[in-house]
């Protein structure tokens, strides 16, 4: 009989090991491993002259440009263009800093990396500015138009710059008559603008004729002309002038 209880005081504490083993105890806690590389810094607003810059936009050469950012605390911001360290500055005890930069002379797409290195830690992952640097005017590319019949629908004429177009004064940019655009017939037909439009693209205009009078003849040159002065004016993105005088010469398709 003793040896019975015995047998069974043995199999009592050979599941409790088990049950011990099995996560009965309490939970080991794994530690969080420290972060090996430093907090990547952040661009707060890039400003030159009057205008606030966004990524993507354009500026004219030699533009002055003040960056300012938040990175961690006492951290050397390294600044690339491509692959080459351009600059180099160290955040403030609070993460803020200042990078003055200018643009160069040769137009294109320049895109700005920044970096933050701590002294213990690895250089942090970029944050990338992007700058187009454009120092030509916008200027007029197409022009198409079709043939029409008086009393129909309005002959309409389009005409197509290279890039946005920034204007100061829509409404002097769209009255008619207009003061600003000039169209000469190199043929039979008559167009007698009627309205002015700047499509949402920035980039196109239309020019309308009026329906019961005007007409345009397959196959005869269209020229229009395009020039600003006085209180108008109209540049690119970048604040270059229109190339004046814009125009271009098209045929009338059937």
């Amino acid at each position: 009989m003793r040896g019975k209880w015995f047998t069974l005081a043995v199999l009592c504490v050979f599941f409790v090991a088990i049950l011990a083993g099995c996560g009965g105890g309490p939970p080991t806690s794994t530690p969080t491993p420290s972060p090996t590389k430093t907090a990547k810094p952040e661009i707060v607003s890039a400003i030159a002259g009057a205008r606030t810059l966004q990524s993507g936009d354009a500026i004219q050469p030699a533009t002055a440009v003040n960056f300012t950012g938040q990175g961690p605390a006492d951290a050397v911001i390294r600044v690339y263009s491509g692959a080459t360290l351009i600059g180099t500055v160290t955040t403030n005890a609070a993460g803020a800093f200042n990078f003055a930069w200018t643009a160069g002379a040769t137009e294109g797409t320049t895109t700005l990396q920044f970096t933050a290195k701590k002294p213990d830690l690895d250089e942090s992952d970029p944050v990338a500015f992007t700058l187009v640097i454009d120092g030509t005017g916008p200027s007029i590319v197409s022009g198409s138009a079709k043939a029409d019949a008086p009393g129909g629908t309005p002959p309409v004429i389009t005409i197509v710059f290279n890039e946005p177009l920034v204007v100061s004064d829509m409404t002097q940019f769209t009255l008619v008559p207009s003061p600003f655009f000039t169209i000469v017939l190199g043929g039979p037909g008559l167009f007698n603008l009627s309205q002015i439009a700047l499509g949402a693209d920035k980039k196109t205009v239309t020019l309308t004729g009026t329906a019961l009078t005007d007409q345009l003849t397959a196959g005869i040159a269209v020229l229009v002309q395009f020039v600003t002065f006085g209180p108008l004016t109209v540049t690119d993105q970048a604040g270059n002038p229109c190339v004046l005088p814009a125009q271009i010469t098209f045929t009338v398709s059937p």
